[in-house]
């Protein structure tokens, strides 16, 4: 069984709302200690990396649900998203949370950032091919929390 998906990587407001929360929360702090003449400056450089991580943070999550749908090839005994292969054997399961399809591998604790998506809404036959490809390689599809970095 050969089939294609196309997919999109989520946008996930409560990480952009907590983000921004933090963000502006820094940036308050650095501007009020920058004003002190006692403030060393290994807590302001510090703030400003913590500030450019979040900055990026958020730039990386807002091109990444931006941009345009994916596709995942389901091949027998692999998936290939974006030009990577991902061995069936190497899967420990097919984690879905709400909307979210996590593919988990074995060797990871949590699901990676490119394993992570939703399916195009005009596409519904795309969760049974899925759930499908699954059952053919014995992967377990569960019903479940995961934890998505970014």
């Amino acid at each position: 069984m050969r089939s294609q998906l196309a997919i999109k990587y989520p946008l996930q407001a409560k990480f952009l709302i907590s983000m921004a929360v933090i963000l502006a929360i820094m940036i308050q702090l650095l501007i009020s200690n920058s004003l002190d003449d006692n403030i060393k400056k290994i807590n302001f450089v510090i703030g400003i990396l913590v500030l450019l991580f979040i900055v990026g943070a958020i730039t990386v999550a807002l091109f990444r649900s931006a941009g345009k749908p994916k596709t995942l090839l389901l091949e027998p005994g692999k998936l290939v998203l974006e030009g990577k292969e991902v061995s069936a054997a190497d899967i420990q399961g097919v984690w879905i949370n709400e909307r979210w399809y996590g593919i988990k591998l074995k060797q990871r604790r949590i699901v990676p950032m490119q394993l992570c998506f939703v399916l195009q809404p005009r596409q519904p036959a795309g969760e049974p091919e899925l759930l499908q490809w699954a059952e053919e390689h014995s992967i377990p599809v569960e019903q479940r929390f995961f934890i998505r970095w970014m």
